[in-house]
């Protein structure tokens, strides 16, 4: 039985729903923000007016990952290139020009920045080889400063992030695939909350706005100052764990009288996927625990009861200890399912109580799960005909907003892999739009196929749309398909009907569908993309870069994203529902599934949250994305999507 208890220094994934808000973009201001830009592919762009030298640490070029593969044998997995990649680029995005030892510029610096590996763990236990999937962890901390050329050390600190995922073996092997990928997602994570923590430090914008003022530069003959890091003085291996310092507002301590609100959110995973649990399957609950109120909540745990078979492997009781005003901790509950003597269903019951009476809790949360022998046939939960519309008529009506839904999934061109399902995805999604969504007939136009060409996208984005709208006007649009990536910047584009991958001039670019609407007057924009995605053919595999989405939320935005598909793979399709996964689930949560405080409301948040969770249970391989992220003010996320009470 594994319990952890972890203070997240990531955005927030399970309050997405409780916080009732989905996703979005930076477009308020294009110039300072942007999704899709062309830049480096740049997500996070503050374009501070510095020159720096970025210098890495031997931890940095020479680290690497252990871990016990399936016989039990130690494994190392280097990330020192992809990790050293990765704070150039990131670095690139904070300052107007980045020196590295390998450049051989004779520019002279404004600053340095020293960049050191902190703690790199991979939290993962296989007990046995089988053809199976177990979770893992990947832990990952940076130790980074900027010093000015006068060698005064303008910031420092220190950051850790978590790759979350599973990792699959097989009996014929002692391989552990899967491990590269979550150990590229905490790389990402962290050296994005580096490039946050330098971008923001106002010491270091002073310095820029100086600098910009024809401040003075640094002499050429001048010395480069000491790192205040300590470069080269140790290997990561023989650093010690460093507590996380989160990239976010950290919590102050508040007079104890002070009333606290605790609020929390809860999934439940189980090995096979399928919501029926077996006799030894494993089992895990994860759950997000939040502080939104003024004062401090005190000795803070969580009661689990359910049936014995379950409560013989998970502890009734688990703590969560002090939570401080707005501080997220998340508990992970780990174990196996007992003795099932007979086919029944349980309730998995989990309640929050606190040490002090000031703190006012939530309701309790109740999960019905089924469980069968092992020796059992294993059940399947049938799946929802989501292509029939819900037997509650939908109380929403919005008779002034504008649905554009596309789905390509066969090509002019025949050497082009259609998308299984695409053009389904998008017809069903249009009668969505029309019953539930309560969008008029005639302002939902739909492009499928033959009838999806560059110019029928462009013409109703670019001429019939900005026809149509108005200050209340909310916009949603809908694309399926096939994308294709820059292999050097990230940026990511559309494939129509008539586009080729070797063309750039029949694709359609995020970043076009993106100005469309930011210029438009509206109240707001709902995008849902869900695209298998591919390289830009013609470039080496070493000049690859996976699409870049995270980017800077400045609680204006007016376009949420909800993006299916994150990475360079094609975007999974559901057989049994007759539909790609992500649209399935989406249809799905429109509904009526995605209601998560069961209020009769959906909002869009409460859809992202709700598909991505799904998607993630089914296809561990497909992340969804919502965007902007939560806790950053963005009223889009708050848009109803659907109404049935």
């Amino acid at each position: 039985m594994i319990v952890q208890v972890i203070d997240s220094a990531r955005p927030s994934l399970l309050f997405r729903a409780a916080l009732g808000v989905v996703a979005g973009l930076c477009v308020a201001t294009l110039t300072s923000c942007s999704l899709f830009s062309n830049r480096d592919g740049a997500t996070i762009k503050y374009d501070l007016p510095l020159t720096v030298q970025l210098r890495s640490d031997p931890s940095i070029t020479g680290a690497q990952l252990t871990y016990q593969d399936a016989c039990g044998q130690r494994q190392s997995l280097p990330i020192g290139a992809p990790l050293q990649d990765r704070l150039k680029r990131k670095t690139g995005r904070v300052f107007d020009k980045v020196l590295t030892g390998e450049t051989g510029s004779s520019s002279v610096p404004d600053g340095y920045v020293d960049a050191a590996l902190g703690l790199a763990q991979v939290d993962l236990a296989i007990p046995r080889k089988a053809n199976k999937s177990y979770p893992v962890t990947v832990t990952l901390g940076l130790d980074f400063a900027y010093t000015a050329a006068d060698g005064r050390v303008l910031y420092s600190k220190k950051i850790q992030s978590i790759g979350r995922g599973e990792v699959d073996v097989t009996e014929a092997s002692c391989e552990v695939k899967g491990l590269d990928t979550i150990a590229q997602e905490a790389m990402g994570y962290v050296t994005d909350g580096m490039a946050k923590q330098l971008g923001t430090s106002h010491n270091i914008i002073d310095a820029g706005q100086a600098r910009k003022a024809g401040g003075p530069k640094a002499a050429a003959a001048t010395a480069p100052p000491p790192s205040p890091i300590l470069i080269g003085e140790a290997s990561a291996s023989a650093k010690p764990a460093v507590a996380p310092q989160l990239a976010i507002a950290v919590p102050v301590p508040v007079p104890a009288d002070e009333p606290a609100t605790v609020i929390f959110l809860a999934i439940v995973r189980n090995e096979h996927r399928n919501q029926v649990l077996h006799t030894g399957e494993t089992v895990a609950i994860e759950i997000e625990v939040k502080n939104e109120g003024p004062g401090a909540a005190r000795a803070v745990e969580l009661s689990v009861t359910t049936a014995p078979s379950l409560i013989e492997r998970i502890p009734s009781l688990v703590s969560v200890g002090d939570l401080q005003p707005g501080e997220v901790k998340h508990l992970t509950v780990d174990g196996k399912v007992g003795t099932v003597k007979d086919a029944v269903q349980a309730e998995l019951t989990l309640t929050l109580r606190a040490g002090s009476p000031s703190v006012q809790l939530p309701p309790a949360k109740k999960f019905l799960v089924a469980m069968t022998p092992e020796s059992a046939t294993e059940a399947v939960a049938l799946p929802v005909d989501v292509d029939r519309l819900p037997k509650r008529t939908s109380l929403l009506k919005q008779p002034k907003a504008v649905g554009i839904v596309v789905g390509v999934g066969r090509f002019r061109e025949s050497n082009i892999t259609q998308v299984k399902y695409a053009g389904r995805d998008a017809e069903v999604m249009a009668t969505y739009l029309k019953s539930i969504g309560g969008i008029p007939s005639e302002r939902v136009r739909t492009l499928v196929d033959t009838h999806a060409l560059k110019s029928d996208l462009a013409e109703v984005l670019e001429e019939w749309l900005p026809k149509q709208v108005g200050p209340t006007t909310v916009v949603y649009v809908s694309v399926t398909g096939r994308g294709v990536v820059e292999a050097t910047t990230g940026a990511v584009s559309m494939m129509l009907f008539d586009s080729t991958a070797t063309s750039g001039a029949r694709l359609y670019s995020l970043r076009r569908l993106q100005e469309s609407l930011a210029k438009l007057p509206i109240q707001r924009a709902v995008v849902m993309l869900d695209l298998s995605l591919e390289q830009v053919p013609g470039k080496e595999a070493a000049d690859k870069i996976a699409p870049l989405w995270e980017q800077e939320g400045s609680g204006k935005e007016k376009i949420m994203w909800m993006v299916g598909n994150r990475g360079l793979q094609e975007s999974p399709v559901y057989d049994p529902g007759r539909h790609g996964l992500f649209a399935y689930q989406l249809l799905k949560g429109l509904g009526g599934a995605a209601d998560l405080d069961k209020n009769g409301t959906i909002l869009a948040g409460e859809l992202c949250t709700y598909t991505k969770w799904q998607v993630l249970n089914v296809a561990h391989e497909q992340e969804p994305l919502c965007l902007p992220g939560p806790g950053q003010g963005a009223s889009v996320r708050l848009q109803p999507v659907a109404r049935f009470k």
